[in-house]
């Protein structure tokens, strides 16, 4: 980021309006990441803010590592499906696209050329990010889209890691719980892990959300604490802070990657 002082924040809430104007200004294609995440049950070991923070935590390692700008993380998003467990709140596909595209239009206003959405809400927020992308990128035709989802873009390093090949079903099991170990240990409740399964009925089901084999697609069923459901899905007693580490590493090595590898591409482009 070229910035006059070198120790200004990456984060675009903690930056002055004239600290903006100075970044659009020196930086030949501005780049700016808006996480969003959700709030919603994870089982009881996790918080309802697991989503919003694995967001924010990697936007902002890769705001600072790549020398970009991060936005402020939105911690709500698509979550009906979780709404029977208190503490979760739920925005509409509708909502969730709507909110996006306002932001992503306040961005693009400013002069930002390059979004790049970091999805902290695995799959289930992908709908909206790219219904609110598509909705856009025919009116901007000079702004590049992009969306950062640990479960298409992190497939290697989740089946590197997933302890003797279990399945995980990636909602409160051993990847999310890692990764909560990593960063927040103190909001991890190890007394409380469990697995929990969910039931499939044919082999073209599977809660391996990183797997590729054929698969039917349907939309996540509803979690009732009253039918005994403890609310996550996967095995968190194979979580450890060490592959939580590993995680983050790759996701943020590799998508800094992506926007050096971008930079040049825009920067050809333009000559």
């Amino acid at each position: 980021m070229t910035m006059s002082n070198p120790a200004i924040s990456h984060r675009l809430n903690e930056l002055t309006w004239e600290d903006v104007e100075t970044y659009l200004e020196d930086e030949p294609s501005p780049t700016v990441i808006v996480p969003i995440g959700s709030t919603e049950q994870h089982g009881p070991h996790l918080p309802l803010g697991v989503d919003a923070m694995q967001a924010e935590t990697l936007g902002d390692g890769i705001a600072e590592r790549a020398d970009v700008l991060v936005a402020p993380a939105i911690p709500y998003g698509d979550a009906g499906h979780h709404l029977e467990f208190p503490g979760t709140i739920s925005l509409s596909t509708e909502t969730t696209t709507s909110v996006l595209v306002d932001v992503y239009e306040s961005l693009i206003g400013h002069g930002f050329e390059n979004i790049i959405t970091v999805n902290g809400h695995r799959v289930a927020n992908l709908t909206a990010i790219d219904t609110a992308s598509k909705r856009l990128v025919d009116e901007h035709p000079d702004v590049f889209f992009a969306t950062l989802d640990p479960l298409r873009f992190g497939v290697e390093i989740h089946t590197d890691l997933r302890d003797g090949g279990s399945e995980d079903g990636m909602h409160g099991g051993e990847f999310e719980t890692s990764f909560m170990q990593f960063h927040y240990p103190d909001l991890v409740r190890e007394s409380k892990f469990e697995k929990e399964t969910s039931e499939t009925f044919s082999q073209f089901q599977s809660n391996n959300l990183v797997g590729n084999g054929d698969r039917i697609l349907s939309p996540s069923s509803g979690h009732d604490p009253a039918a005994g459901h403890l609310g996550h899905v996967g095995d968190p007693t194979n979580a450890s802070a060490a592959k939580g580490e590993q995680l983050y590493e790759r996701l943020v090595t590799d998508a800094v990657t992506f926007l050096d590898e971008l930079a040049e591409h825009r920067s050809a482009s333009s000559s």
